[in-house]
């Protein structure tokens, strides 16, 4: 059977397509409670709610996990799959994406480059982002999973981005893997090369451990579409 040798490009979102980190400013939009033709006790109502699941958090109540899904089972209750809020946060998120990743972006958005973006970040928002970056494919944490189902994080991230893979009948292309941090070593096991915007000394740990074929340390903010295409 003949393999295609295009690869096929996994990003991450929080540290790597953007420099920040977008979930406490998710938790940060959502504690103003911005839901339109909302009376103004409803959203101090949602206000408070959210405040109070952080306060939960800062004190060592309430773990990341539970966290993240109560405010997703918050979010689905007041939004009721209206995608308009998640516009909006999209919008305010976007610009803190990073320049040298445009070449890249712009590939993925005229469909040059087959990519998903996969990330740990809540689907409430990331689908939204995702599209508005230009991926027709994104693999986010579930608005709609149940108690205790484990973010898209770690093994539970490489399973799915493999059970995707094989869906789309792209499971023999080689990878590649843009990522900032040691939670994704279970998907860079299985990939050919990562970009790596973590730290210098995780990246090095990685290149010395050979999780993957080779390691290339960031991008140039010089680097062209062309020749980042060509690697």
């Amino acid at each position: 059977m003949r393999v295609d040798v295009h690869p096929v490009y996994i990003l991450d979102l929080d540290g790597t397509i953007l420099k920040i980190n977008s979930f406490p400013y998710w938790v940060m939009f959502l504690a103003r409670a911005p839901f339109p033709r909302m009376g103004w006790r409803h959203r101090a109502r949602i206000s408070g709610t959210v405040l109070f699941l952080l306060g939960g958090r800062k004190l060592g109540l309430l773990d990341h996990e539970h966290f993240k899904w109560r405010l997703q089972q918050l979010w689905q209750r007041e939004t009721g799959g209206n995608d308009t809020v998640a516009q909006r946060f999209a919008e305010r998120i976007i610009a803190h994406v990073r320049p040298e990743m445009g070449p890249v972006l712009t590939m993925v958005a005229t469909g040059r480059i087959d990519a998903i973006m996969a990330t740990a970040a809540p689907a409430d928002y990331a689908q939204r982002l995702g599209k508005a970056l230009g991926f027709k494919h994104i693999i986010a944490t579930p608005g709609t999973r149940s108690r205790g189902q484990p973010s898209n994080v770690g093994e539970q991230k490489r399973r799915a981005v493999l059970n995707f893979l094989q869906l789309q009948g792209w499971h023999r292309r080689p990878r590649v893997v843009f990522t900032d941090h040691r939670d994704d070593l279970p998907l860079i096991g299985i990939c050919r090369r990562v970009y790596w915007f973590g730290s210098e000394e995780d990246g090095r740990d990685i290149a010395r451990a050979a999780y993957c074929e080779s390691i290339r340390f960031g991008l140039k903010p010089s680097k062209s579409a062309s020749s980042f295409a060509a690697t």
